[in-house]
């Protein structure tokens, strides 16, 4: 039966930012959606930095270095920042300082202050790359994704030489050749040229080892050795950091397409052991469990992610088919609903509550006629899944079967039903 659930197969994107949020998903929202567009233009910035200027700039380095082994805070992110601040206000062609200033906030997830630092630092450099880089990471987190790609794509164009821009953008290259929005054959070049570029200038970026994995488990169904290719990869990113929850995640893909489902599961717990907050990674833990019918450590799992992003439509709907697997049937049914109303456009929803009533509620009562009202509710759900425009092949052919075998109990029912109301009274016991 389709669950219509499905394994995450996404890379956590890169962000300077590794401390808790400061800023609330409503702020970040409202950042995205009023980022200004790039500025244009680019190459170096003539400029004469005094001996003070750079006295100055090299004390908040060391305060900024302090700051950091002592691990960051929202006090320490601050204090880190204002003396970067002080430097540019005394200094005020000297970007680095304001550039500074905006990461010491993003440390600590503080991205309002953190925009207002890095486009203050535009304003003295308008092809300032890390700078651009880093506020693409603001606002697609913020979720204007056009915006960010825009933003990396200035970045590399002002300085082919910026890492994180390019490393981004071969993610949301590889993320569209996953969603089959585009294909392999055409976007491997420019993905590699990205990819590539990034190890040249960082020979260690863990990122670009793990997302060139990601690369090359695509179109491994007609040609197995790039599944080889994929897993030396994945080993030159553990000897580089053992402890990046990414490179876990994609080990578990890895496993995933090699039929290893239990080496799968060891993965991907590995990643969330790591970064309890890696979304991609725990959706993966409970959708593999739910396989495995363990429906209260599934239900775990995706309360979890819903705890982090309430409006997550795949993890309501694995948490509905927990629900569900527990027999906790009206739990299940409003978490289906739930998702429906996140997204009407989609047809798990629909599917999940079809399978609801003609699997679960219809076989529950023993009243003949709520029966054949349930699997009518169910023949509803199931149509209107195979109405919708992200309707696989598979769950329309599922949905239509599943109609057929509902329309048939429905007949049967109405032959039971006029046998009871045929048959003699029973007799009276004495």
């Amino acid at each position: 039966m389709n669950n219509a659930n499905r394994i995450a197969a996404a890379l956590v994107l890169l962000a300077a930012a590794c401390g808790p949020s400061k800023t609330s998903k409503k702020e970040m929202t409202g950042l995205a959606a009023n980022a200004p567009p790039p500025p244009s233009g680019g190459g170096k910035i003539d400029r004469e930095v005094s001996a003070d200027a750079r006295a100055a700039f090299q004390a908040a380095v060391k305060f900024y270095n302090e700051q950091a082994k002592g691990g960051w805070t929202k006090d320490s992110c601050t204090a880190a920042a204002r003396k970067f601040e002080s430097v540019a206000s005394s200094h005020n062609k000297m970007v680095e300082a304001r550039y500074n200033a905006g990461l010491a906030y993003q440390n600590c997830g503080m991205l309002k202050d953190a925009e207002a630092q890095y486009q203050a630092a535009l304003k003295i450099h308008s092809g300032h790359a890390p700078s651009l880089s880093n506020l693409g990471q603001i606002y697609f987190q913020g979720g204007n994704e056009t915006r960010a790609k825009q933003y990396w794509e200035q970045a590399v164009k002002a300085d082919p030489k910026v890492v994180g821009a390019r490393n981004n953008l071969a993610w949301l290259m590889i993320r569209q050749v996953r969603e089959k929005k585009a294909n392999l054959r055409s976007m491997e070049e420019p993905i590699l040229q990205h990819l590539r570029s990034a190890l040249a200038v960082e020979n260690d970026n863990i990122e670009a080892y793990v997302l060139l994995s990601l690369l090359y488990m695509e179109g491994a169904e007609k040609n197995k050795a790039r599944l080889t290719l994929a897993r030396l990869l994945l080993d030159e990113a553990q000897k580089r950091n053992d402890k990046f929850a990414p490179m876990y995640n994609a080990r578990g893909l890895l496993q995933l397409r090699r039929e290893n489902v239990a080496n799968a599961l060891e993965e991907f717990q590995k990643a969330v052991a790591l970064d309890p907050n890696f979304i991609e990674a725990r959706m993966n833990v409970g959708n593999i469990v739910l396989g495995f019918r363990k429906y209260g450590e599934a239900a775990q799992q995706f309360q979890e992610v819903l705890k982090r992003q309430p409006k997550n439509y795949d993890a309501v709907i694995g948490l509905g088919i927990a629900q569900r697997g527990q027999r906790d049937l009206d739990a299940a049914e409003a978490s289906y609903k739930k998702a429906a109303d996140l997204d009407s456009s989609r047809a798990e929803a629909y599917f999940n509550l079809g399978v609801l009533y003609k699997d679960f509620r219809a076989n529950k009562t023993e009243d003949l006629r709520k029966a054949q009202e349930a699997y009518r509710t169910a023949i509803k759900y199931f149509t209107q899944a195979r109405g919708k425009p992200n309707a696989s092949p598979a769950l329309q052919s599922d949905a239509k079967e599943n109609i057929s075998d509902c329309e048939k109990n429905i007949k049967s029912l109405d032959e039971a039903i006029k046998f009871q109301q045929q048959a003699p009274p029973a007799a009276p016991k004495k």
